[in-house]
């Protein structure tokens, strides 16, 4: 079995003596500590501290209404665990884990803080939280999700001309191991999404995405193919620190905007990669996906351009059936007269866009459209959005 913790940045590696040695110099401090059985140990070590607690993914979710834009929302918050103290330093071990990629933050006195003894980190809109991955076998999630000694792909962060819009845009563009060197070969395109509040490195960082293709290229799962990561937030031209403004970015900032100006917009986007790539230009050889907001913008542009993509997925995130008097949708109704390869829902149980998503099966299903709806534990989080991706690009291309 191979553990490790690794950062959610694209192609760095950690290797599994990280679970063994400490990460502050001079504490002597390991945290977290991957254990031969897959539980988890958390040390953090402050003789003044009065309380210490652990809240992660990796518990139980403790489920939290209130109130934001005059409407009622409800979100599951990671539970919380409380370490035990012994002469300053507080520890607390988890139950085995399966397979993932997990987050977590500490509470000293209340006051939330990052593990001082692990640097590694994500960035979900604007909120820190370390992260670890674990994985107890071959194929488990955990092991897609990591690096892995197999063909490495590259990335790059892209700036592009964006004339609908009236400025510089920028993106992530994964391409797979072997484009450099395969020059007269062509590959289709994967273009993904992320939701409100998110940027171009959501899904390479959050995602995993450069790591699940890598994983399952090199498996042969997957269809050797450039994946495009844009920014879906019109108004702005790139995640935070590299935009020209400095700005906080939030959920409903986002939410705000209308799809009309990403619709719009988006051939900048493939005008783009199919000018500066090697890839194929057919309908076939294009597949738009995204979670929640991504998933709704996945849908419009679907609806907009029928004959654009011939493959679709909607990751927690569809527009509804807009039914005029005789039942009928008409833009979705073009959608399948252009016949698209693949039109693929994912949604979790509790999720609370299963509504929705229930809708559009139901409304293709009455049709007698072909879509895939694949439903899985949980709600509305990134653990379900990997698992999407992971099952979505095996059936592309």
């Amino acid at each position: 079995m191979k553990r490790i913790i690794t950062i959610a940045a694209a192609l760095l590696v950690a290797g599994s003596a990280f679970a063994q040695q400490a990460l502050v110099p001079g504490t002597g401090i390991v945290s977290p500590e991957i254990n031969p059985d897959n539980s988890v140990t958390f040390r953090y070590y402050n003789p003044k501290a009065i309380t210490v607690q652990v809240s992660g993914d990796f518990f139980p979710t403790e489920r939290v209404t209130f109130e934001m834009d005059g409407r009622t929302r409800t979100i599951d918050n990671p539970g919380k665990a409380d370490l035990v103290e012994n002469n300053g330093l507080w520890t607390y071990t988890t139950p085995p884990l399966e397979g993932e990629l997990y987050s977590y933050t500490l509470y000293v006195d209340g006051q939330k803080m990052m593990d001082p003894s692990n640097i590694y980190q994500n960035r979900d809109i604007a909120t820190w939280t370390n992260i670890f991955t674990l994985s107890a076998e071959k194929g488990d999630k955990g092991w897609y999700y990591q690096v892995n000694d197999t063909p490495h792909g590259n990335v790059t962060k892209v700036w592009y001309d964006s004339p609908t819009l009236g400025k510089q845009r920028r993106m992530t563009v994964y391409t797979p191991a072997g484009y450099e060197k395969n020059t007269r070969t062509k590959y289709p395109v994967l273009y993904l999404l992320h939701g409100s509040g998110g940027d171009e490195d959501a899904w390479s960082d959050l995602g995993r995405a450069v790591q699940i293709l890598d994983n399952l290229i090199a498996e042969g799962k997957a269809e050797p193919m450039i994946l495009v990561m844009p920014n879906g937030v019109y108004f702005n031209q790139a995640a935070p620190g590299v935009a020209v403004n400095m700005f906080q970015p939030t959920i409903s900032n986002s939410r705000s905007q209308s799809t009309v100006e990403v619709e719009n917009s988006f051939p900048d986007i493939i005008k783009y990669i199919e000018t500066n790539y090697r890839v194929r230009k057919d309908k076939n050889s294009r597949a738009v996906a995204g979670l929640s907001m991504g998933g709704r913008q996945s849908a419009a542009l679907s609806r907009k351009y029928p004959d654009m993509f011939g493959y679709v997925g909607m990751f927690s995130g569809v527009v509804p059936p807009a039914v005029d008097a005789e039942g009928n949708d008409k833009a979705l109704d073009a959608v399948f007269a252009a016949g698209p390869k693949l039109y693929w829902i994912g949604c979790g149980k509790t999720d609370g866009v299963m509504k929705n998503s229930l809708l559009l099966k139901e409304y293709c299903e009455d049709k007698g459209y072909p879509v895939t709806f694949y439903e899985s534990e949980g709600g509305h989080i990134w653990r379900n959005w990997r698992e999407y991706l992971t099952v979505f690009a095996q059936k592309i291309f």
